[in-house]
């Protein structure tokens, strides 16, 4: 578990909160340093071995998705990362919300396209008579899918930098403004209603010892089932990935939702959250300013110039 030292008052603060909380419930927090660092601060415990995700203050209600739906995936058998620690979590702390994960060691190759369409196969097929209404005392309750509300927070925290301009921030508004009042229903999804990921790409599935562990739950949340697929559309159509690539996924799914108009609404929201991601993200370095620029050009001028994947 590589880790480096914090590099400002956020992260130091975020890995001040994390040590804290461990030595409090009993975890070594020998070694803790940054992970990672983007809308939220990974904090790398070595000696548990665990990671330690601190959200901002606001978003606790995204800390709470994240943990019902890995405790969810767990009930209907689908592997996900799973918390470690203390039961009740997030912890509240005054860097914002804390949760705890258990490290994941990666072995073997990533996923590849068939096998990604496969785990979201299973990830649907496991949670598609799971509706946010359900009344299982014995499942977690599932919260709805809400990329248009995150992204409007990535916003806000782009608003709050000053990096990015009215103008491009107004435009982004406009367009989630467009999508929110366009977004299909999950039921008329060719591929069904279920619970998503959201965000679902090779990184954000680990190559476990048993098999690929999905990972990243920010998204997660029950919604049209093509949710899904729509990053593997994006890779091909934004970050010059193989067609080919995209044929496998379908393939290892075993359908296809392209012609279902709703698609392209599901495409376009996934451009625009990747976006947003990236201009909250811009003053991290020079590499990810330049990418804000090339990403925001889309929806300045329809620019086609090729993303770099994250």
């Amino acid at each position: 578990m590589p880790v480096r030292e914090p590099a400002d008052e956020r992260q130091r603060a975020a890995l001040a909160a994390v040590v804290a909380a461990a030595r409090s419930h009993d975890l070594d927090p020998s070694g803790a340093g940054i992970w990672r660092a983007g809308s939220a601060v990974l904090v790398a415990l070595p000696a548990v071995p665990a990671l330690a995700r601190v959200d901002e203050p606001t978003r606790a209600d995204d800390a709470r998705r994240q943990v019902a739906v890995a405790r969810l995936l767990r009930v209907v058998e689908v592997e996900a990362v799973r918390t470690v620690g203390p039961v009740d979590q997030p912890l509240a702390t005054s860097a914002g919300p804390l949760t705890l994960w258990a490290w994941v060691p990666p072995v073997g190759r990533p996923a590849g396209p068939r096998e990604l369409g496969q785990v979201a196969r299973r990830l649907h097929d496991r949670t598609r008579d799971l509706r946010p209404d359900h009344h299982d005392r014995n499942v977690p309750s599932v919260p709805a899918h809400d990329s248009i509300g995150t992204l409007r927070a990535e916003l806000a925290r782009a608003a709050e930098s000053g990096t990015t301009s009215s103008d491009d921030l107004d435009r982004l508004h406009a367009v989630a403004d467009r999508l929110t009042s366009m977004w299909p229903d999950a039921h008329d999804d060719p591929l069904g209603a279920a619970l998503v990921h959201g965000d679902l790409h090779r990184s954000n599935v680990v190559a476990g010892a048993d098999g690929p562990v999905l990972a990243d739950l920010e998204l997660a949340g029950w919604g049209p089932a093509s949710i899904d697929v729509a990053p593997q559309v994006v890779a091909v159509r934004r970050y010059a990935a193989e067609p080919a690539g995209l044929e496998e996924f379908l393939a290892g799914y075993g359908a296809d939702p392209r012609g279902w108009p709703g698609l392209e609404v599901l495409i376009e929201a996934y451009e625009l959250w990747v976006t947003t991601w990236a201009v909250a993200n811009r003053g991290t370095s020079e590499r990810s300013e330049r990418e804000a620029q090339v990403r925001l050009d889309r929806w300045r001028s329809g620019s086609s110039a090729p993303w770099s994947l994250r």
